[in-house]
């Protein structure tokens, strides 16, 4: 049977350079054949398939505008495969190639009863694919309630977030800093991305949004983690913050980088293998798109990024401050036995002595991030020292304590970093705040 040619709409909606769709009426089967081309990474366009299996299957469905690529290659693929043959059910079979993704679709698929159940299956994975991307690609720097611009009453606090988190990791810290006083905005953006491009969107966002409000008055910043690089960027770089920062408090920062970011992309993957399984859709479409952990190699010590931006000295006009925690994951006598273990294994083994000898020597700068006195379970004490800034203040909490992050502490508590961080801000901003005595009204 010889196919129609393609309407001109239909050219436009489907690409004939990236997939075709064949009628295989000549031999016999009653499948349409989709096939959607493969990119050099090994991941194809949700947006096609919604596009191409829609046009097949005469569907009235709008592909998703906010596209992403699914990776369909490599262990991520295994996972990419999965989540679309789950999206699409059992109705359409999948054949994975090199090159593409060749999908078979009924003929009658679409058709009669069939045709709602169909259309809801496009539908949900068009408008989670787009959710997806959103949620992806999102920066925002945004006010809370107790936010005032110009009022000296109501001093502004910007919280940044680190690595593997977002705003909702000062979940705990947000009401203590409003009912100090403090007015609060947070940033969040996609922590996963290039370092580089999350301090040019800090930078972009801080700058429109003040410009957007008429602030004139300066603000102070609080970091943790990943997150006090993203500032330092804005703090240390052109333009030197601009004047508009007037207190900078680093949480366990990375400021000379941490071993155990190497870990990264191993909680990528049990994190998107979660979301698969649990056909949480919308995350592991957001997730799988991400590709490899890009913030997480910028923070591995001796990176290019840290070179880069602990060649800058720090900002003379901004009072700096830094806590670190030291209870890690391991006690010092843990540490000990484990350390024992390995140089057992070292002199035990022959003629790959010096391959294990290496090995050792690599493990010892993650046992000082994960070791009580050294580290706080991610970053040692030492790497949050910054020279020509103050030593940092040492709390016994872990990485997560010291900011109460619900990630271990779910119900509000005292968070130990809090009356340091109070005492800085009155300090830097020269007057007392006013405490909020009641609720403040929304901000548009």
């Amino acid at each position: 049977m010889r196919q129609a040619a393609p309407s001109a709409a239909s050219r436009k909606l489907l690409p004939w350079a990236w997939f075709a769709v064949v009628l295989l009426g000549a031999t016999g089967t009653a499948d349409r054949r989709v096939e959607i081309a493969v990119d050099a990474e090994g991941a194809v366009s949700v947006s096609r398939i919604v596009a191409a299996l829609a046009e097949s299957t005469a569907q009235d469905v709008r592909p998703p505008a906010a596209d992403l690529n699914l990776p369909v290659r490599g262990l991520a693929g295994a996972l990419g495969r999965n989540l679309l043959r789950d999206s699409l059910g059992d109705a359409v079979g999948i054949e994975f190639t090199t090159d593409s993704v060749v999908l078979l679709v009924p003929e009658a698929l679409g058709r009669d009863d069939s045709r709602e159940a169909w259309r809801e299956r496009l539908d949900q994975l068009a408008s989670r694919t787009e959710e997806a991307s959103n949620r992806r690609t999102r920066h925002s720097l945004r006010p809370r309630p107790s936010y005032r611009p110009n009022d000296p009453a109501r001093p502004t606090i910007c919280l940044v977030h680190g690595l593997n988190s977002s705003s909702a990791g000062f979940v705990h810290m947000i009401p203590l800093l409003e009912e100090a006083g403090y007015g609060v905005v947070t940033f969040d953006y996609p922590d996963n991305q290039k370092l580089d491009d999350s301090c040019e969107e800090f930078r972009a966002d801080w700058q429109a949004f003040r410009k957007s409000v008429g602030e004139r008055r300066s603000w102070a910043i609080l970091a943790h983690s990943m997150g006090s690089l993203v500032a330092r960027a804005y703090i240390e770089g052109p333009g030197r913050g601009a004047g508009d920062v007037d207190s900078f408090i680093m949480i366990a920062p990375v400021n000379q980088g941490a071993h155990v970011a190497r870990l990264q992309p191993v909680l990528q993957m049990i994190s998107r293998l979660s979301a698969v399984r649990s056909k949480r859709t919308t995350q592991a479409l957001a997730e799988l798109s991400e590709g490899p952990g890009r913030s997480a190699e910028d923070m591995l010590p001796g990176s290019d990024f840290l070179k880069r931006i602990n060649a800058a000295a720090p900002n003379e006009a901004v009072p700096y401050h830094i806590i670190a925690g030291n209870l890690g994951l391991l006690t010092a006598e843990a540490r000990k036995r484990f350390e024992d273990q390995l140089g057992l294994v070292a002199r035990n083994a022959g003629p790959f002595a010096v391959l294990t000898q290496v090995a050792v020597g690599e493990v010892a700068p993650i046992l000082d991030e994960l070791t009580d006195g050294t580290g706080d379970g991610a970053v040692t004490v030492e790497s949050t020292r910054l020279p020509g800034a103050p030593e940092p203040v040492v709390l016994a909490a872990n990485h997560a304590e010291l900011i109460r992050a619900p990630l271990l502490f779910a119900d509000p508590g005292p968070v130990v970093t809090m009356p340091w961080i109070l005492r800085w801000l009155k300090e830097d901003h020269g007057g007392e705040p006013v405490p909020r005595a009641v609720p403040t009204p929304e901000v548009d």
